[in-house]
């Protein structure tokens, strides 16, 4: 499905078919459009079932389906405790549960010194500085800063328990 944020709800709908005269867009919230490829804001989150009726010069007849979601971005889930202890459950500490094109993740100890950045989504192996050693069990500070593949900017702070 195609998927869009609340905090910019705007999908650009096009028809692919050949030969259609006549257009019937339904957008799954009660809305329609008789446009060829309309642009739809949707006021809340959810998954729409959209559905194109066209019809071409013979009067024969299709219809495609296609759903829509938009999320909030701020119901994405962020754990606030992570064990990088090797046992292959919960290793890493990640808030990219979303499709990003670009992200920075950035670490830091009690005292606000950085101990760990990235740009790669899958997140904190709870290492500092560029070692092997992890680090010790403590709360540490996040920041990230995230644009998803729709132009959208999210910028979040928060803390997570290592847990060892």
């Amino acid at each position: 499905p195609k998927e869009a944020l609340l905090m910019n709800p705007v999908i650009n709908f096009f028809d692919k078919s050949s030969d259609a005269i006549s257009w019937q867009w339904d957008f799954g919230d009660s809305t329609y459009s008789t446009s060829q490829n309309p642009i739809h804001t949707y006021a809340d989150t959810g998954c729409y079932q959209v559905k194109l009726y066209i019809e071409n010069q013979y009067g024969c007849r299709d219809t495609i389906p296609e759903t829509v979601c938009i999320k909030d971005i701020s119901s994405i889930y962020i754990p606030n405790a992570f064990s990088p202890n090797g046992d292959t459950h919960n290793e890493y500490f990640t808030v990219a549960q979303y499709n990003y094109c670009e992200f920075e993740m950035y670490i830091f100890d009690r005292w606000g010194n950085l101990i760990f950045n990235t740009t790669n989504l899958q997140g904190w192996d709870g290492t500092a500085n560029n070692s092997t050693e992890i680090v010790q069990e403590d709360v540490y500070v996040w920041l990230v800063n995230a644009v998803d593949c729709y132009g959208n900017h999210w910028r979040r702070i928060g803390h997570v328990t290592v847990v060892r």
